[in-house]
């Protein structure tokens, strides 16, 4: 089993000299990983944390050298806010930059004004998330070529380089609804569900595995909260996680 921290790059209390102490401090006590949440550009009074936020990809880049093993990644990448041909040469920068350290779970997002605010499209999100992943891994094992109607991409004979260190680079797929569940299964090299109150695992795995042979194969990477104050947290996701 191996374990992870969410860093603060998100709330009240995130701030450059925060991130840095949480990474110092998980590397010196043995975490495996350090990963930071994404969001954008959230509407006012949303009830969460996500009104400020730093950048989920560009933190990699300032933990990447304050850090010497930890692998860095992010918890879970809304990529369909975003040109995912940028994307996938932030993240093969930040894995060259990190020595093949970056980790990567990718999420469809639940927020609709926040896609609203960026002019993108809620209700095809996830046919985006499907193409966009099959783009990442076009341009990562080196095709020139790739084409989506979706996407509204179509190049030829382009040159994408630095590849990422990582060969094959692994990518999580995050969420709990079925649609995550099944991309998971088709797209993902691993499932990467956001669990609480952590009651609900046990369902959602046994939700998981029933949705195909395959999935009893995959692995299972859980992100939940603790909290270390001891009292009841007030917040909850719009999806009640």
């Amino acid at each position: 089993m191996k374990f992870g921290v969410c860093v603060p790059n998100y709330g009240e209390s995130s701030s450059r000299e925060a991130l840095g102490t949480v990474a110092w401090e998980a590397e010196r006590t043995g975490c495996d990983s350090l990963w930071t949440t994404d969001h954008i550009l959230m509407p006012r009074n949303s009830g969460t944390p996500y009104e400020r936020i730093f950048d989920s990809i560009t933190t990699l880049a300032y933990l990447a050298p304050i850090t010497n093993r930890v692998r860095l990644g992010i918890s879970s990448l809304i990529i369909a806010m975003r040109n995912p041909v940028v994307v996938a040469k932030q993240l093969a920068t930040i894995d060259n930059l990190a020595r093949g350290r970056l980790m990567l779970a990718i999420g469809a997002g639940w927020n609709e004004k926040e896609f609203a605010s960026l002019g993108s499209n809620f209700r095809n999100r996830g046919r985006r998330v499907d193409a966009s992943i099959r783009l990442l891994r076009a341009l990562w094992r080196g095709e020139t070529s790739f084409k989506s109607r979706v996407l509204g991409i179509d190049f030829r004979d382009a040159v994408f380089e630095p590849h990422p260190t990582q060969k094959n680079l692994s990518i999580w797929i995050g969420g709990t609804s079925k649609a995550a569940m099944k991309r998971a299964v088709t797209l993902g090299d691993a499932w990467h569900p956001n669990v609480q109150p952590l009651d609900q695992f046990t369902k959602l795995v046994a939700d998981f595995r029933a949705v195909s042979p395959d999935a009893r194969t995959k692995e299972i990477c859980v992100r939940i909260a603790i909290n270390t104050r001891g009292e009841q947290s007030e917040y909850k996701s719009p999806q009640g996680l």
